[in-house]
């Protein structure tokens, strides 16, 4: 069984939680397997506030539910918090725009 205090995931986990909240969402899944595969590690969103997780949202108890802020990107590169190459937001940004979430640019 997994620790009850949240903050306390292993990549996978959080990778998981990503694709299935995308699921079936013929925009996202594609745009989120190229953030996982190319764009900045899931901690460094997590640690840039840029990735929100639920655990357990579902009546199931499915395990953990995961989405990016694409709208606070820009804010967390000019404050400093997301630290990623420019390759990788340059996908991250590709990602969002791929997915019509984030104006491309």
């Amino acid at each position: 069984m997994r620790p009850s205090l949240l903050g306390v995931w292993t990549a996978e986990e959080l990778e998981v939680a990503l694709i299935r909240t995308a699921c079936g969402d013929p925009g996202l899944e594609p745009a989120l397997e190229l953030v996982i595969d190319e764009g900045p590690s899931v901690f460094a969103l997590l640690a840039a506030g840029l990735l929100r997780v639920q655990p357990d949202v579902d009546e199931l108890g499915g395990g953990l539910w995961a989405e990016i802020e694409w709208s606070d990107i820009d804010d967390a590169v000019d404050r400093g918090a997301l630290r990623a190459t420019p390759a990788e937001l340059e996908t991250l940004r590709g990602a969002a725009a791929l997915a019509g979430l984030f104006p491309d640019t």
